[in-house]
């Protein structure tokens, strides 16, 4: 198994891809969100779900777990007002989240060590957290969730981008096929958990585009193409046991 916070400190302290960032826009055209230099899927229209769904107001509080670079996150606290607690594995990707927020003038920021068991954040001290394509990534879901549940304020407000499986990956943390019992136990209302738009159609899409710019990839980043190639392959057999992507809205009690 992977050593995942090694690996995501390498792949946020190395410069962002700009041949991932051509097929990312190549695949999502207008709901690419270019400027934000994400490390996932997420779309113009998630974003905008996202902010509906926290019901934030001027001054609330926002948390975002896994919150890499910081890009979704600071995009939501920008429409908010919210101040904002990014919380990543990486202090690389809490490095760059640092000067974007910086560039993308949103104040009242901070970012911080921290994982979906023990994020290092109070009880009950956040009016709405969100969580962007991350969780997959989370070796305890059941823990995650209840660790989302004890730093929601009561009537706060949960909203997580994740995909479910019919089965094991290769070489990634145990899945679930719905997350929506975890959650459940963890004290949640489910109030919406509905599958994203044209998610697994952009999700190959991607892949195979980048198999075919394997040469130029392992170029840019200096790394061995055969092992790179290995890499999208495996991550495209993992693709065909998610079963969706959801956009998740919850809520505590």
């Amino acid at each position: 198994m992977t050593d995942w916070k090694a690996a995501f400190t390498t792949t946020f302290g190395a410069p962002a891809s700009a041949v991932s960032a051509g097929i990312w826009a190549d695949v999502y055209g207008d709901e690419y969100p270019a400027e934000l230099d994400t490390y996932s899927f997420v779309t113009r229209t998630d974003l905008r779900d996202i902010v509906a769904g926290a019901r934030l107001e001027p001054g609330g509080r926002l948390a975002d777990i896994g919150c890499g670079r910081g890009g979704p996150g600071l995009w939501v606290a920008a429409r908010t007002y919210a101040t904002l607690t990014g919380v990543d594995i990486a202090e690389t990707a809490l490095a760059s989240a640092r000067r974007r927020a910086e560039a993308m003038d949103v104040e009242a920021t901070d970012f911080q060590i921290g994982s979906f068991s023990d994020t290092g954040l109070e009880d009950a001290s956040f009016d709405a957290v969100m969580s962007v394509d991350a969780l997959l990534f989370a070796p305890d879901k059941r823990r995650a969730c209840e660790e989302f549940a004890r730093i929601l304020a009561p009537g706060g407000r949960l909203l997580v981008t994740t995909w479910d499986f019919d089965g094991q990956p290769e070489n990634r943390p145990p899945q679930v096929p719905d997350h929506r019992p975890l959650l459940e136990a963890a004290g949640f209302d489910v109030h919406s958990y509905e599958e994203t738009a044209d998610w697994r159609a952009r999700q190959r899409r991607t892949g195979e585009l980048s198999l075919e710019r394997v040469a130029e990839l392992a170029a840019e980043s200096g790394a061995d193409p055969a092992k790179l190639r290995a890499s999208i392959e495996l991550t495209l057999r993992n693709q065909d046991l998610m079963t969706r992507r959801v956009l998740i809205v919850a809520s505590r009690p």
